[in-house]
């Protein structure tokens, strides 16, 4: 598993989910259903602590897993952060 953390530019269906997506140049084209969750943001890193009374939505984030391919090689996998405050997208992880 390799950490990325890099912005990207990705472009979803009706649904919200990601079906392609650009990095370093390429084009990679989603071949599996993408599986979303909701991780926490690590606040720890960007302050020194979380405010009382902030909320879950302040706190989370959107994560995607999902299989892609650049032009004919094989499929690899990948971790996407999507922030739903600015609708930024963000490569966290290469994972094969």
């Amino acid at each position: 598993m390799i950490q990325v953390d890099e912005n990207v530019k990705v472009l979803t269906n009706q649904a919200g989910e990601p079906i392609r997506f650009s990095w370093r140049n390429g084009n990679y084209k989603v071949t599996s259903r993408p599986e979303r969750w909701y991780s926490r943001r690590p606040w720890w890193l960007e302050a020194r602590r979380a405010q009382r009374g902030i909320g879950s939505g302040v706190l989370e984030v959107e994560m995607w897993r999902l299989s892609a391919v650049k032009g004919v090689s094989s499929p690899s996998e990948f971790e996407l952060l999507h922030s739903q405050a600015d609708d930024g997208w963000q490569l966290v992880r290469v994972c094969g």
